[in-house]
Order: structure tokens, then C-alpha cells, then sequence
């Protein structure tokens, strides 16, 4: 017995002075996802389910674009040049296995996610990935946003988000690049431009009397009712509508653990050949008097827009009422 005890203090105190190496950072793109799974499964009902789930496409966007990039590796293959990915997967199946699934971040880098995700038999795998998919998806996209909000956090325009705050009482980290092009007594345009890249958010308000606020008829009124007034295209005449023809899409939502509807759809410039995706939320201030409406849009002609409009969402859902 006193050996056990010697052996457990000796261990002790050597795990005490033992330095803790800080874990390397992640790599990998933005929207990638690494899904570790033996080969035989992949090429089966498992795989095949796996990655219609994950690179499903994200609705709102003008061209067909995935939820995730997904990059398949096989079991024996995940090696470490895999293990710093961002966003992990993996996927064990075996007889000894019960089904289980669990969420993990910073195993072999930082800020990572890594979901686990055991079964007995393929048919069980199915079961549990079928129910558990949109969580799943859910939180890896969380940890993306986390991710860009961290960066623009980490280099806010007080220039920007102060007036924003002082006109409107809702707080966004809006970074360095981003400008005020128009602000007016209940509306305000911030925009970050590059010569192939435009990201913007109108941030407006209105008296909160409309029974349909909150329903996607309401917010598309209130939407191209301000865009009518002050986002004008390139020519005399134009100016930014929603497009209803492929009908934005409702659901419910929250900000900062404040109620709020959110629609995704597209737009584009009446009168001119221009378009693309747009994320718009619908939220009573703090007064609960006004609807304060935050709406991002991307114009990237050529371009894949998924990563653009995440960045212009986590912005938004970056807001604190004041």
C-alpha cells in the first residue's frame, strides 16, 4: 500500500513541474471540414449520407454553394497534418462501439471542434447522424462565427460602431475597413468595398405598430421600403428590392438572447443588372416601442458569396442592445 501512495506522489509532483506546451494553432480555410472515416464506409450508405448532410447546399445564395467544403480522410490516414484542422469529424463503426456522438474543441489545436461519433453497425450510425445532423451542423457553424467574431473584436472602429450605437442602442463589432456611406435620422449604411467584393449591413427602425412585423411579408415591406428611399443602383432609377421569386426563406431566431425573425434571400437593383445574397433580422429595441432591423447583403460578382455573407451575419449577430 505504501508503495501505491509513494508512486501516486511521486507522479504528482512530476505532473506539477511538468511545462504545459500550448496547443498549435488551426489550420485549414473557412468553411472546410475534415470527416475521418474508414474507407469501406465511405464509399457506402455511411459516407454517402455523411456528406449530403454536410455539403448540403446553403440556401440564399444566387449559385450552388456547400454548407461545408468536405474533405474526406480515411482512418488510417489521419495523420497529423490533418489533426490541426479546424473542423473535425470522425466516424468509428465497429461491434465493440455504442452509439454515441460528442463534441469536443481545442483536442489538437485551437479554437478546433471535433465531433465524435461511434457506432455499433452502419445501420446505427445512420440512425444517430440522421437525428443529430442539423446540431451538429448547427455548432460547427457556431464555432465559425466565434472564430470571425474574434478577429473583428479584436479590431473594432470605434469611428464606425460608435454612431451606430449613439443613433440606434444596439452595439456590433464592426471592424476596421467598414465605412458609414449614409446615415439619416432612423437609417444607417456601414460598407466594407474592395474592387471585387462589397459587404454591407442598413441598420434601421420604425415604430413598432404592424401585426406582421415578424413574418416575411412584413420584413420584405420594411426592407424595400428603406432600400427604395436610400440604396439607389448605378442609374437614375434604380435601386435594391428583394427578389420574391425565389422566396426568401423565415425562421425564428434570437440576438444576444433577444427575440428576432431572420430571412435569407437575394435582391437585386432594379433597373440594373446587379444582385446577390442578403441575411436580414427584425428585433424590438430596448424600448420595445421600435423594430430595429440589421441587414447584411453581398455583392461579389464571379464569386462564391457563403463566406462573405457568414461574415456579415456574425457581425450582426454580434448585437448587444444598449
Amino acid at each position: 500500500m505504501k508503495y501505491a501512495y509513494l508512486l501516486l506522489a511521486v507522479f504528482f509532483f512530476c505532473a506539477c513541474d511538468a511545462p504545459v506546451m500550448p496547443l498549435p494553432g488551426i489550420t485549414g480555410k473557412a468553411g472546410e471540414l475534415v470527416v475521418v472515416m474508414d474507407d469501406a464506409f465511405w464509399n457506402g450508405s455511411a459516407g454517402d449520407s455523411t456528406f449530403e448532410a454536410l455539403a448540403q447546399h446553403v440556401y440564399g445564395l444566387p449559385q450552388a454553394e456547400p454548407t461545408f467544403n468536405v474533405v474526406h480522410v480515411s482512418t488510417s490516414g489521419f495523420t497529423k497534418i490533418f489533426r490541426t484542422h479546424r473542423n473535425i469529424v470522425t466516424v468509428h463503426i465497429a461491434d465493440s462501439l455504442r452509439a454515441n456522438i460528442q463534441v469536443k474543441t481545442d483536442v489538437w489545436a485551437t479554437p478546433q471542434v471535433v465531433v465524435e461519433i461511434t457506432a455499433p453497425t452502419v445501420d446505427a450510425y445512420l440512425e444517430i447522424f440522421a437525428a443529430n445532423a442539423s446540431s451538429i451542423i448547427g455548432h460547427v457553424l457556431k464555432k465559425e462565427e466565434e472564430r470571425i467574431l474574434k478577429s473583428y473584436r479584436a479590431q473594432e472602429d470605434s469611428d464606425v460602431f460608435k454612431p451606430v450605437e449613439t443613433a440606434f442602442g444596439v452595439r456590433l463589432s464592426i471592424p476596421k475597413g467598414y465605412n458609414i456611406v449614409r446615415q439619416e435620422a432612423n437609417f444607417c449604411w456601414v460598407r466594407y468595398e474592395t474592387a471585387d467584393v462589397t459587404q454591407s449591413i442598413l441598420i434601421y427602425k420604425e415604430p413598432y405598430t404592424k401585426e406582421n412585423t415578424f413574418s416575411a411579408a412584413g420584413m420584405i415591406a420594411a426592407m424595400d421600403t428603406f432600400s427604395l428611399k436610400y440604396v439607389g443602383g448605378p442609374d437614375a432609377g434604380s435601386y435594391m428590392s428583394t427578389v420574391t421569386e425565389y422566396p426568401p426563406r423565415l425562421s425564428e431566431t434570437s440576438l444576444h438572447s433577444k427575440y428576432a425573425s431572420k430571412l435569407v434571400g437575394l435582391w437585386h437593383i432594379q433597373g440594373a443588372l446587379m444582385g446577390g445574397p442578403f441575411v436580414s433580422y427584425a428585433m424590438l429595441d430596448a424600448s420595445e416601442k421600435n423594430v430595429l432591423y440589421l441587414h447584411g447583403f453581398v455583392f461579389a460578382p464571379g464569386k462564391n458569396k457563403r463566406n462573405y455573407l457568414r461574415q456579415v451575419d456574425a457581425i450582426i449577430n454580434s448585437a448587444e442592445l444598449r
